[in-house]
C-alpha cells in the first residue's frame, strides 16, 4: 500500500474506533442507570449482561483473528459494523432481562470484530513498515471515544431517552462505520500479511523454539494489566472516596485519566521511534507499579491523587500501543490477526471478571489497603512477565 493510502486508512479506522468504542463500550456508563430504572433490574443484572458481552468477546477473539488472516480485515470489520448496528438496535427494544442479555451477547461479538484488536490486525495487513507509526496515530484517535461519547450519550439521554439514543448509535454504525470500512480498507492484503506457511522470519522476531514461552509470558503480562485497569476504571471513584476525597474531587481527579492516555500516546508518537516497543512496554507497565504505590499513599491528598491519575492514564495509553506493536516484534506479522486474537482472549476475560472479583471496592467504606496491595503485586508480576517475554534470546 502506498503511503498516501495508509494515511487515508488511519483516519478512517480512527473514526470507526471512536464510534465503536463509544457506542458499544462507553455508553453504558451514562445510560446504564436509566436502563436499570425502566427495566426494573439491579445494577448487578445490568452489568452482568455487559460482562457477558466482554466474556463472549474474549471467546470469539481468536476466531475473529483467524478470520481476518484468511479473509482480510475489510470483510470482518464490515460484518462487525452490521452486527454492532443490529446489537444496538436490539438493546434499544429490550423489555426483559433475557432479551437484554441476548442483545449484549450480540454486542460482544461485534466488539471482537470492530474494536482495537481487529483494527490493529487490519492495519498490519496494509501498512508495511509504517505499522508502528500508523498504529500510534490510530490509538490517538481511538483515545477520544469516551471524550466524545460520554457527553453525546448524556445529551441523547436528556433529549431523546436511552432507547432512541441507542437507536441513533445503531444508525452511526450503518451510516458511518460500514461505508468507511467498505471505502477505505483495501480488499486485498499485502503479500507479507497473508499468514501463509513459509513466510519469511522478519528481522528481530523470535525463532520458533522460543515463541511459545514468550507468548505465554506476554499473555500473562497483558491479562494482569487488563485486570488492574478494569478494576481501577470501574472502582476508582469509590476508592478515592475511601481515601477521604469528596465525591466531586474524586470525579475531577478521575477525569484526568482520559486526557493522560492521549498525552501518553502523543509522547510515544513523538519520541517512541528512538526506542524499541519492548523497552517502551517495560517502562509503561512499570509506570503502573509507580501509580499504584502513589495511590496507596493517598490519604486525603488531592496532589497525590492527581499524580496517580497522571501516571495511570499515561501508562494505559502507552500500553494500548504496546499491545499492538510488541507482538509484531516478537512473532512477526504473518498470521498477525490470529496472534492478536489469541493474546486478546485472556486479557478480555480478565477485564470482564475484574470488577466482580474486586466488588467490595464499590463501597467507599471498604478498607482498600489489602485490595490495592493485591493489585500492586499483580502489576509487579506483569512487569516481570513482560520482561521475560521480550528478553533477547
Amino acid at each position: 500500500m502506498t503511503p498516501p493510502t495508509v494515511w487515508r486508512l488511519v483516519p478512517a479506522l480512527g473514526i470507526t474506533q471512536i464510534i465503536s468504542w463509544g457506542t458499544l463500550y462507553y455508553s453504558i456508563a451514562v445510560l446504564g442507570a436509566s436502563i436499570r430504572a425502566e427495566l426494573g433490574i439491579s445494577a448487578a443484572a445490568l452489568f452482568g449482561a455487559y460482562s457477558l458481552s466482554l466474556l463472549l468477546s474474549a471467546i470469539v477473539a481468536p476466531l475473529v483473528g483467524r478470520a481476518i488472516d484468511r479473509y482480510g480485515g475489510r470483510a470482518v470489520m464490515t460484518a462487525g459494523s452490521v452486527i454492532a448496528a443490529l446489537a444496538l438496535c436490539c438493546i434499544s427494544y429490550v423489555h426483559s432481562v433475557v432479551a437484554l442479555y441476548a442483545a449484549w451477547a450480540l454486542a460482544g461479538l461485534a466488539m471482537a470484530m470492530t474494536m482495537y484488536d481487529a483494527a490493529f490486525a487490519t492495519l498490519s495487513q496494509h501498512s508495511g513498515d509504517r505499522y508502528r507509526k500508523a498504529l500510534t496515530a490510530l490509538t490517538l484517535m481511538g483515545g477520544l471515544a469516551s471524550t466524545v461519547f460520554w457527553p453525546t450519550s448524556l445529551k441523547g439521554l436528556e433529549w431523546f431517552g436511552w432507547r432512541h439514543t441507542m437507536m441513533g448509535f445503531a444508525l452511526l454504525q450503518i451510516a458511518v462505520c460500514l461505508p468507511l470500512h467498505l471505502a477505505f480498507v483495501p480488499r486485498w492484503m499485502s503479500s507479507d500479511a497473508s499468514g501463509k506457511a513459509g513466510a519469511a522470519l522478519a528481522p528481530g522476531t523470535l525463532p520458533q523454539r522460543a515463541r511459545r514461552g514468550a507468548f505465554i509470558a506476554l499473555a500473562i503480562a497483558l491479562a494482569l494489566n487488563g485486570f488492574i485497569v478494569s478494576v481501577l476504571t470501574v472502582h476508582l471513584i469509590t476508592v478515592l472516596q475511601g481515601k477521604y476525597l469528596t465525591l466531586e474531587t474524586a470525579v475531577w481527579v478521575g477525569s484526568f485519566f482520559g486526557p493522560m492516555q492521549v498525552t501518553g500516546r502523543i509522547v510515544e508518537f513523538t519520541f517512541g521511534r528512538r526506542f524499541s516497543s519492548r523497552v517502551i512496554g517495560v517502562a509503561a507497565l512499570g509506570l503502573l507499579v509507580t501509580a499504584l504505590v502513589v495511590l496507596l499513599a493517598v490519604h486525603g491528598s488531592v496532589a497525590l491523587a492527581l499524580v496517580f491519575a497522571v501516571l495511570f492514564g499515561f501508562s494505559n495509553g502507552v500500553v494500548t500501543i504496546v499491545r499492538g506493536t510488541v507482538p509484531a516484534e516478537l512473532f512477526g506479522r504473518a498470521g498477525y490477526g490470529s496472534t492478536l486474537g489469541n493474546l486478546a482472549a485472556p486479557a478480555l476475560f480478565a477485564r470482564a471478571v475484574a470488577p466482580f472479583a474486586f466488588a467490595p471496592l464499590a463501597v467507599p467504606q471498604t478498607p482498600s489497603l489489602p485490595w490495592l496491595l493485591i493489585l500492586l503485586l499483580f502489576a509487579v508480576v506483569s512487569v516481570a512477565s513482560f520482561s521475560i517475554a521480550v528478553r533477547r534470546r
